[in-house]
């Protein structure tokens, strides 16, 4: 990934990626697993599962038991997008009053 500056200052765009992609990761290694979980629990129990209201039985049953599964990557790519949106947004206004500086640190440290 590379963060790219002007005359010194984070441009937005870097900052965005940056922000973005630490979420999806992080919030990946957290919520991957408890939504693997979720899904082998509703699908070996065998039991009903109510949808919407309505009790399902039979083979849609897993399927639906399995749904969070498949929603996973789009609900943590969305919220990704809208938390780093509005992250970015902050800091492009904190940026009209003082600037944020990038600059290279000491690389015998």
């Amino acid at each position: 990934m590379e963060l790219r500056t002007d005359s010194g200052q984070l441009k937005a765009g870097g900052a965005f990626k940056l922000i973005a992609t630490g979420y999806l990761l992080g919030a990946g290694v957290i919520f991957i697993p408890a939504f693997v979980v979720m899904g082998l629990v509703a699908t070996l129990a065998g039991a009903p599962i109510v949808v919407n209201g309505q009790v399902v039985e039979g083979g849609f049953a897993t399927v639906a038991g399995l749904a969070p599964l498949f929603l996973l990557p789009v609900i943590l790519a969305g919220q990704a997008m809208v938390l780093s949106g509005i992250i970015v947004l902050g800091l492009w206004l904190y940026t009209r009053w003082r600037p944020i500086r990038v600059t290279a640190g000491d690389a015998s440290a």
